[in-house]
């Protein structure tokens, strides 16, 4: 395995992490420990760091290390989901008008262990399948630049996995985008996309 894997599996695992919950906002992070657990060298690690604090999702903070950084306050969820939202959607109608040749067959692999995964409830698998399956829509929509400031948006959110009764739930949710988009009822595909990324948020008002 290269080292570009290596440095983009460790950034995906630790981005996870984050994301789920397991730091809390301004926890210190250590290169050794996490290199020791992902069992890695520390160059994937630094990278992770650099990456994730351009991200939002770290702090690197001069002669204080790298801290976990800030989630968005309460009153700001809706207004970035919303964020969220407008670039998904905008980047799925634009993969609906010029859909790639593989596109089929990535949604429904990625369905696939996504079910399994919401089955076993394995969590890091959830959300890194649950962003492969979103950040699909950034690299195949034919713009260059949309993922980045996807990434960007997620920096301040923690998943709200605790709404589903079932985990299962969301994968049902991933299925219908889907088979929206498979099926070219774009309509039916945004709709979908609204109830999976904002219906967490709007409820909280």
């Amino acid at each position: 395995m290269n080292f570009v894997n290596v440095r983009e599996q460790v950034t995906d695992r630790l981005r996870v992490e984050i994301l789920l919950g397991h730091y809390e906002p301004g926890e210190a992070l250590r290169e050794i420990p996490l290199a020791e657990r992902y069992k890695v060298s520390r160059g994937p690690i630094r990278d992770a760091f650099l990456q994730l604090s351009q991200q939002g999702l770290l702090d690197l903070i001069p002669n204080r290390g790298v801290r976990i950084g800030k989630v968005w306050d309460e009153s700001m969820l809706p207004v970035m989901a919303k964020l969220r939202f407008d670039l998904e959607s905008f980047a799925i109608r634009e993969l609906m008008d010029r859909p790639p040749e593989d596109l089929k067959d990535k949604l429904n692999h990625n369905l696939r262990l996504f079910k399994l995964a919401c089955e076993d409830k394995d969590m890091l698998e959830i959300v890194q399948l649950d962003l492969a399956f979103h950040r699909m829509f950034l690299r195949d929509c034919g713009h260059d630049g949309l993922e980045s400031v996807w990434l960007a948006l997620l920096g301040g959110f923690r998943l709200p996995y605790s709404r589903h009764r079932m985990l299962t739930e969301s994968s049902d949710e991933h299925r219908y985008v889907a088979d929206a988009i498979m099926t070219g009822r774009k309509k039916d595909a945004i709709e979908g996309l609204k109830r999976n990324i904002l219906n967490p948020f709007t409820k909280r008002k």
